[in-house]
């Protein structure tokens, strides 16, 4: 028997329908801060990777699929889609229309990671990159719009850690201090962070392995060597968080894992269900100086990711995507399974979800197959119906109590309108709703 490679997965249809409906919805909520979706290749030329990331990353140390195609011409897999989205920018020009440019970005993303839960060598990842602006108000509606992503999947137990690194004079005076700093505690160190030293000492305080050690935590602070004009933009993402009442927390030992980024970074936290620990969900911040390592104009950029996989482990129960099956049309025999068939097509066209068993008839099959599809509305019809060119219709109630569904004989031509009036009617009658919805249990 063949199996699938070590760190991917298969999505069987129910878990494919939920992984749409939370793209659907990312779209949705994207569009709605004036976002564009854009896709590039999952192939990239290796150098567009390994110089954005940066050599002494451990995404390029550790973690890329690098390989020669038959032309002997290094590509890799893309393992994060920041980098690629710039490279198309970049050769298609697209600085060259108004800016800024508000994209997004969902698709396969590959690591090679040890394989746990939520976490995969091939995964799939949303992210959203603003091309072409130095305002950190931007920086500050990112955070904010990550922050309503989580929210309205009901996901409110995160935090936000933020921190700036700065403009290039305060990273370079910082870079100096850290150099410093380390040069005589590097056997405290593990060996990744002694090669850090050399290549990038910023990210000694990024490493996982001494992310407890006392040499790390008692290191310099970055806020003690910013540029007045960046703790002037940080001030700005703070106050903007405040008055949205973001939650954050300032953590002046937050690095990001890549080279391109500068000024603002933050990541959104949650409880990661261990013994005091915490699980990283999104992370992001701006990165200036990418777009012109990568040979194109200087533009100031920012952006932030998830990983789809862990954001669906961990949303509420009550968040469900899978209940696509609206109407479930039961015919009594063969002869109303034609007269049906008409009809579900036309309810089909008008935009909702229908479903039929073909294999037999009968009201005991139909009802089974309504119940798998956990379907709202179930239309019957039988010899009765055909003759007076009506059908059965049965609603199900909203808390499964069969006394209370309802069922009526309407004209076939009005099954799609009678749907439709009744999602706008409301016929849950909701009496405990204190017009809010983000407690409801329906």
């Amino acid at each position: 028997m063949y199996t699938k490679v070590k760190g991917t997965q298969d999505f069987l249809p129910e878990q494919a329908k939920k992984l749409t409906g939370l793209e659907n919805y990312l779209r949705d909520i994207a569009s709605l801060y004036g976002y564009s979706e854009i896709r590039v290749p999952i192939l990239q030329n290796m150098e567009v990777i390994h110089r954005s990331s940066g050599e002494s990353s451990d995404i390029v140390t550790k973690e890329t699929f690098d390989f020669p195609d038959r032309g002997n011409r290094m590509l890799t897999l893309r393992p994060e889609g920041t980098a690629p989205v710039i490279r198309a920018v970049i050769e298609n020009k697209l600085y060259t229309r108004p800016l800024p440019l508000k994209l997004f970005y969902m698709g396969d993303m590959f690591r090679y990671e040890r394989p746990q839960k939520g976490r995969y060598r091939e995964f799939n990842q949303f992210g959203v990159e603003v091309v072409g602006t130095n305002s950190p108000y931007i920086d500050a509606e990112c955070i904010v719009m990550a922050s309503t992503i989580f929210k309205s999947l009901r996901i409110n137990n995160f935090k936000v850690r933020l921190n700036t690194l700065g403009d290039n004079e305060s990273r370079t005076r910082y870079k100096e201090a850290l150099k410093e700093y380390f040069k005589d505690k590097l056997d405290s160190l593990c060996n990744d962070c002694k090669n850090r030293y050399s290549t990038n000492p910023l990210r000694i305080l990024d490493c996982k392995v001494d992310k407890d050690n006392e040499v790390l935590l008692n290191a310099p602070k970055i806020s003690d060597y910013l540029s007045e004009e960046s703790k002037k933009e940080f001030e700005v993402v703070k106050n903007y968080l405040d008055k949205l009442n973001v939650p954050y927390v300032v953590d002046l030992n937050l690095v990001r894992g890549l080279d391109y980024y500068t000024n603002t970074i933050f990541e959104f936290e949650i409880d990661g269900g261990g013994a005091g620990q915490s699980l990283t969900i999104c992370a992001g911040g701006r990165y200036n100086d990418l777009v012109k390592m990568l040979d194109g104009p200087d533009l100031g950029c920012v952006g932030f990711a998830f990983g789809l996989e862990r954001l669906s482990d961990i949303i509420d129960e009550r968040v469900d995507y899978t209940h696509k099956v609206i109407c479930q049309f039961v015919p009594m025999d063969d002869s109303a399974r034609d007269y049906l068939i008409e009809i579900m097509q036309d309810v089909r066209i008008s935009g909702i979800s229908s479903d039929m068993y073909y294999e037999k008839s009968g009201l005991k099959v139909g009802f089974k197959a309504a119940e798998n599809n956990k379907a709202k509305f179930i239309v019957i019809a039988g010899e009765n119906e055909i003759s007076n060119n009506q059908v059965t219709i049965k609603v199900k109630s909203d808390d499964n109590n069969r006394d209370n569904d309802i069922q009526e004989t309407i004209n076939k031509d009005m099954v799609a309108e009678y749907i439709i009036a009744t999602f706008k009617s409301h016929r849950h009658k909701c009496e405990t709703c204190d017009n809010s919805c983000d407690n409801c249990n329906r």
